[in-house]
């Protein structure tokens, strides 16, 4: 049985430690904050070019055969695919949820017979996969909880230019997805090759809907909204990434605080016990002392 003087020692333990999670479950909650509101920020600028680019292509007149963006594969060969992680721990199952999910789809695409030429953001994803001797072809780490889109467009930008000349057949991107405060999971999306598949509630916006006057061309308008709006959507892929790394290590330091009370309740109790056993004991010898002398 542990001494007092063991269990003080396990108390005042508990209790830095405790100090500690509850401080980094502050600072997370800070952080997440600030990255809800990037999310709301880029959200309806992402929306809209994606509508914009719809109503674009549904006005149509053969123009996709005009931008190797836009270049169908039949029976694709090699691919690239970016995985978000984060570059600490501490945040519960978040990197392990995302790099589960990558690791199954390259297994998928290379059953299909596909090569996946894997980016790795993030230092977790690059121990893990080193830890299981699969491949990277680049490793990133600058990608901290403020992305910017000058980087996401660094980062993209040759691996467009690679599809464009046709040296891989895909490109997609692993992260967690945000759906809202309390809900996050991880998901792969395909940026490349670009598909016309939308949801019924967007079949209207597929071009039925009328005729446009495009200013100065259609060609040029698409020429620049196409990357644009790819280097979007990998930019809100960071964004999402980053407020869900927040949230998860924000639960995740909760759930330790909460656990180091309920330890340090329990240790003080048994503390309490202890210490009232020994002064019971100190009594007990005390009278039969005094007996004895009678």
């Amino acid at each position: 049985m542990a001494t007092s003087r063991e269990l003080k020692n396990k108390i005042r333990s508990v209790n830095n430690t405790k100090k500690i999670t509850r401080t980094m479950e502050m600072i997370s909650t800070a952080k997440a904050v600030v990255c809800q509101r990037r999310i709301e920020a880029t959200q309806p600028y992402g929306d809209k070019l994606a509508e914009i680019l719809r109503d674009l292509g549904g006005s149509g007149d053969g123009l996709s055969g005009s931008f190797p963006l836009l270049r169908e594969v039949d029976k694709p060969t090699r691919e690239a695919l970016f995985i978000v992680t984060a570059n600490r721990g501490l945040c519960g199952g978040y990197n392990t949820n995302t790099l589960k999910l990558a690791e199954q789809f390259i297994d998928a695409q290379a059953a299909k017979g596909i090569t996946v030429d894997v980016y790795m953001l993030g230092k977790k994803g690059i121990s893990r996969f080193k830890y299981l001797g699969r491949d990277t072809v680049e490793s990133m780490i600058h990608f901290e909880d403020r992305p910017t889109f000058e980087e996401a467009e660094a980062v993209l930008e040759p691996v467009m230019t690679s599809f464009e000349q046709g040296e891989i057949d895909g490109v997609s991107v692993v992260f967690t997805h945000y759906l809202n405060a309390a809900r996050q999971k991880p998901v792969v999306r395909t940026l490349l090759p670009i598909t016309d598949e939308e949801s019924d509630d967007d079949s209207s916006a597929k071009g039925g809907g009328g005729e446009f006057i495009l200013e100065p061309s259609p060609e040029l308008i698409l020429g620049r909204l196409l990357p644009l709006s790819l280097k979007m959507q990998f930019f809100q892929a960071l964004v999402e990434a980053a407020a869900s790394e927040q949230i998860a290590r924000r639960m995740a330091m909760k759930n330790a605080t909460d656990n180091a009370e309920e330890m340090a309740t329990k240790y003080t109790q048994l503390y309490n016990r202890t210490r009232q056993a020994a002064i019971t004991q100190e009594i007990l010898e005390v009278i039969g002392g005094a007996e004895v002398l009678n």
